[in-house]
């Protein structure tokens, strides 16, 4: 992505993922604009330091939901990553269904009619997951809000491009997103959990029997997608981000308890709330065909990459 073209807008831009785009966004010298409630989560240190060193970039705190704010947003933007979301696969039940709804569905209505508004170039945003049969309100809301997004694209030509990202994970994902108001011990990411409490010699959670797989990429090579997005061989597709292989969660734990050398004993519980278990995979061939990428990062060199962040931030000695 060149220095030339109109201001690139990232809702959802202190999150995990987006926090990462971003610091390579700003390096093209284009103008950044980062939207974010902050309502899962605060700006992140990174962030803070990036805006503090860079001019071209800016945050701006607001709610999707706010018409006037979006519109204000996205007035000469040339292209939106839209990836602001109420997160938690497992979680976001009882008194959170009413607001994943707003957010996630009629949010990103709100979203889309400015894009469109503003005439962008480019909408990049991330469907619903393959874990599309669960039964809890994040993965329902998402699927309405995909099947939206689609219709902005197929009924109004709004360009649009969707990175179906798998079970991303790296330095800077939250250990816990939301726990499930229902089971508290719910709403925890695998990769981050894991090596958090391996570092500690903590149990280690696995739901059920620990044979249910997923494919697992690294933060650098998703952040290379994303960067590639915006292009017009992949206008109207929907391209899967991951490596192509499905490891079962269980040889993920097995994987960190070697390179922490921990003394930590998994513990078995129920499989989570609405949770149907699968065995996922990403196709990468037409990210391959349409965006020129490849997924690089093998799972155990990611983890080498990532155990450090977290000993830095429990304070301890890297192992790795």
């Amino acid at each position: 992505m060149g220095t030339e073209g109109g201001k690139i807008v990232i809702t959802g831009g202190s999150g995990f993922i987006m926090s990462h785009v971003a610091e390579r966004l700003v390096e093209t010298g284009r103008e950044i604009v980062l939207f974010d409630d902050n309502e899962q989560h605060s700006l992140g240190e990174e962030t803070k330091t990036l805006l503090a060193r860079k001019t071209n970039l800016r945050f701006v705190q607001g709610d999707v939901r706010d018409k006037a704010a979006v519109e204000e947003l996205l007035k000469d933007a040339e292209i939106v990553y839209h990836f602001a979301a109420l997160m938690g696969t497992s979680s976001r039940f009882k008194e959170w269904e009413i607001p994943t709804v707003e957010v996630n569905v009629l949010g990103t209505i709100q979203v889309l009619q400015a894009s469109l508004k503003a005439g962008v170039k480019y909408f990049i945003h991330p469907p619903r997951p393959p874990l599309a049969v669960w039964l809890t309100p994040y993965i329902i809301s998402k699927t309405a809000q995909t099947l939206f997004t689609q219709m902005y694209h197929h009924v109004y030509d709004l360009p649009t491009v969707g990175l179906n990202i798998q079970n991303c994970y790296g330095p800077r994902e939250r250990a816990i997103l939301n726990p499930n108001p229902m089971r508290s011990h719910e709403g925890r990411k695998l990769v981050a959990s894991s090596i958090m409490a391996a570092l500690k010699n903590e149990p280690i959670i696995v739901f059920g029997d620990g044979e249910q797989s997923s494919d697992f990429i690294y933060i650098d090579d998703v952040v290379e997608a994303c960067l590639k997005a915006p292009c017009e061989s992949a206008v109207g597709q929907v391209l899967d981000i991951g490596t192509g292989i499905s490891t079962p969660v269980i040889k993920v734990v097995e994987s960190i308890l070697e390179l922490t050398r921990s003394r930590s004993k998994i513990e078995h519980l129920p499989l989570r709330t609405g949770e149907v278990p699968l065995r996922t995979k990403a196709d990468p061939t037409p990210a391959r065909q349409n965006l020129n990428w490849e997924p690089k990062t093998q799972l155990v060199e990611g983890l080498r990459k990532t155990i450090p962040y977290y000993a830095n931030l429990l304070g301890v000695k890297s192992p790795v």
